[in-house]
């Protein structure tokens, strides 16, 4: 007989309305070890719009292979998380990519999408910036670029959609424009979620984009961690 184990985001701390308690993600049968069933872990995604934005940190202290390991994890969950099927699709989710340096360096990779081809294609062509991090401006440019009135086009995000932030650093950045950044993303109603790499971390800067959840922060010692099932399939009930 096949035993379960519910897994919910309220035990993470976050316990959003329609997060889907009580969902079977895991299986397993006599001496066999839990199983991971990723269609489960992702049908939240499925029953409300989501629009999920990548905020890449170009720092130099990534580096061009820890880059690619991060292209790989956003080609990854591209691959896994249901996408809408238009552009006002009510449900599923549409994906973006800003990838950030300096104060003056944002580039946005791509708009909301729901193609797959398209995104893949985009997350191929991208080129690693290898440059200074400042993460403030890089928020007050992604929301001013992405963000606009709800319904307005394509580009804009639609009509209830649930907005999510999804940072990828490596946990230090300069903080010029931050208090500024963290008010926008308050006012536009910015669900945040943060990966940290590396155990060089400013906390406070971290905690700030997270707006005060800690439990939005998930930690990696290194970037082919973020790789791997454990890591991602958390990341993933977590954006669902």
């Amino acid at each position: 007989m096949l035993g379960f184990l519910s897994a919910t985001r309220g035990w993470e701390g976050r316990g959003r309305e329609g997060s889907g308690n009580g969902r079977q993600l895991y299986f397993s049968g006599p001496n066999k070890p839990l199983l991971f069933n990723p269609e489960l872990a992702v049908a939240a995604c499925t029953q409300r719009p989501v629009e999920l934005v990548f905020m890449i940190d170009g720092s130099e202290r990534m580096g061009e292979s820890n880059f690619r390991h991060v292209r790989e994890f956003v080609q990854k969950v591209a691959t896994t998380l249901p996408l809408a099927s238009i552009d006002d699709d009510t449900m599923k989710a549409r994906l973006a990519v800003v990838q950030y340096g300096s104060e003056s360096e944002q580039q946005l990779v791509f708009g909301f999408s729901h193609n797959k081809t398209d995104i893949l294609d985009s997350l191929a062509a991208m080129k690693y910036l290898d440059s200074a991090s400042n993460v403030g401006s890089a928020i007050i440019y992604g929301i001013h670029t992405l963000v606009g009135k709800p319904g307005s086009g394509p580009q804009a995000t639609r009509l209830g959609a649930e907005l999510s932030f999804l940072f990828i650093t490596d946990g230090t950045s300069g903080n010029k424009s931050l208090g500024e950044a963290v008010d926008a993303m308050r006012k536009h109603n910015v669900v945040p979620t943060v990966i940290a790499v590396g155990k060089d971390v400013d906390m406070d800067v971290l905690q700030q984009i997270g707006l005060g959840e800690r439990a939005a922060i998930f930690r990696a010692d290194d970037y082919s961690h973020i790789l791997q099932p454990s890591f991602f399939e958390r990341l993933l009930l977590w954006i669902c």
